[in-house]
């Protein structure tokens, strides 16, 4: 009779946690539909909803450890006291044509996402789970495009405060992992982005970490392998600090791009890079603007130019960098494809410092340090700076070229000779993000 009342409670258990949504007090457990449908991935994106509908204030939520299918746009947003905790995997489908036409809108640069998070004093943990963003099929899709409308970010943290994320995992992200936007005291720790391709495309434009009008940011204890910015700090990015990171190929510390709309101005201030690993990257520390005028024409996918700001007090500190294209740069240029209106930057850039910056470059150049004439860039400080090519090291000769000292380009910088920065050629004003060859002589 106890071996029967025991089978009957299990079976009551089991049946139960097949029901998408299981309530007790404040705390809500997730369990996926295919659990009652014979593995089938239908939707839990409903499920989603219905569980931070009845927990999202002052509760718990909890996804159980299975896999979620997420076929559908997800807006888990106005969450007040809400602990998360992520033990499974979820799943989200590669119905490219789908998230097309369904992705919600972050307005900057006409991008979208497929879920919207946020709220006051949230807790978001990964606990032995994982986002599985598909991002392959996105990959070959796009042909290594960049700016594509529809094509979603993988989580945007929108109109939030005091959120910490800690230990989120996203593997193929199908855009951009992880944004932050009008958002203030929020801290992500212990974040793994992996974008790896298996075909002949490349995983273009899959940030791991973007944030834009948003205040008081931590990111701290990360690796991210992708192919575009490891971290990205857009416009009006205040008070953000990043320590400990790892990035692998991509184009690893960026402010920016911005100045993109001349009726939005940007401002970055206050942004520490510190403890930061390049190994294999495009480039190191890097500060990219668009032109002063617009262009409609841009390989970005999005028109742009034109807009004011200002970028200060900025500092890129302790970095080692292993075989980077381009270790250091500023771009007053970066999406003019004519380079005709380089020298027409409105962004001012002003108070930055490279500290204890160590490593390889792959070609012959460390830095190229590009100002507008616009506006000449006061207060650039190099602390401590030790480049060599990669050839270098080697005792190897650096080919296709007669300079076989390391390359520092640099034009108006106002105060050069008391920066510390052995600028030895003029930076021309379109140099471009990617680099593959050596400077050459004249």
């Amino acid at each position: 009779m106890r071996l029967w009342s025991n089978l009957a409670t299990a079976s009551s258990l089991v049946s139960l946690a097949a029901g998408y949504v299981v309530q007790k007090d404040s705390t809500c457990t997730l369990y996926p539909e295919s659990l009652k449908h014979n593995g089938e991935a239908i939707d839990d994106a409903p499920s989603i909803h219905k569980a931070f509908e009845d927990c999202g204030q002052n509760g718990r939520v909890v996804f159980s450890n299975h896999t979620f299918n997420i076929n559908s746009v997800m807006n888990t947003t106005n969450l007040n006291n809400c602990d998360v905790s992520l033990q499974g995997e979820l799943l989200f489908s590669d119905d490219i044509s789908y998230w097309l036409s369904h992705s919600y809108s972050v307005v900057f640069q006409n991008q979208s996402t497929a879920w919207l998070f946020g709220g006051n004093n949230i807790t978001f943990r990964g606990e032995g789970g994982w986002y599985n963003g598909n991002g392959q099929a996105w990959y070959t899709e796009n042909q290594n495009g960049s700016n594509q409308p529809g094509r979603p970010i993988s989580i945007t943290f929108i109109n939030s405060q005091n959120v910490l994320v800690d230990g989120l995992t996203i593997i193929q992200p199908q855009f951009w992992a992880t944004f932050v936007s009008y958002s203030k005291n929020v801290s992500i720790t212990n974040l793994f982005v992996n974008a790896t391709s298996n075909d002949q495309w490349g995983t273009v434009n899959t940030d791991g970490y973007d944030s834009w009008n948003s205040d008081n940011l931590l990111v701290e204890n990360a690796v991210i392998t992708n192919q575009d910015d490891c971290i990205a700090a857009k416009g009006n990015t205040t008070n953000l600090h990043v320590k400990n990171v790892t990035c692998y190929g991509n184009y690893g510390m960026s402010i920016g791009s911005v100045g993109q709309y001349p009726t939005m101005p940007d401002y970055v201030q206050n942004v520490t890079f510190e403890d930061v690993r390049c190994i294999n990257c495009q480039e190191g520390a890097l500060i990219k603007t668009w032109q002063g005028v617009s262009d409609n024409g841009s390989s970005n996918g999005d028109s742009g130019g034109g807009g004011s700001g200002l970028v200060k007090n900025i500092t890129y500190r302790n970095f080692e960098l292993t075989n980077v294209a381009l270790p250091i740069q500023i771009s007053q240029c970066i999406y003019s494809e004519d380079g005709q209106s380089c020298n027409t930057s409105k962004m001012a850039i002003e108070d930055i410092t490279w500290s204890n910056i160590k490593g390889t470059s792959r070609y012959n150049i460390a830095t190229s340090i590009y100002c507008s004439d616009v506006h000449p860039c006061p207060g650039l400080k190099f602390e401590d700076i030790e480049l060599q090519s990669l050839n270098s090291t080697l005792g190897l000769p650096m080919y296709g070229t007669d300079i076989q000292d390391e390359v520092y380009q640099c034009t108006n910088i106002i105060g050069e000779d008391d920066s510390g920065i052995p600028c030895n050629r003029a930076a021309p004003d379109n140099y471009g993000q990617t680099v593959s060859t050596n400077v050459k002589d004249d």
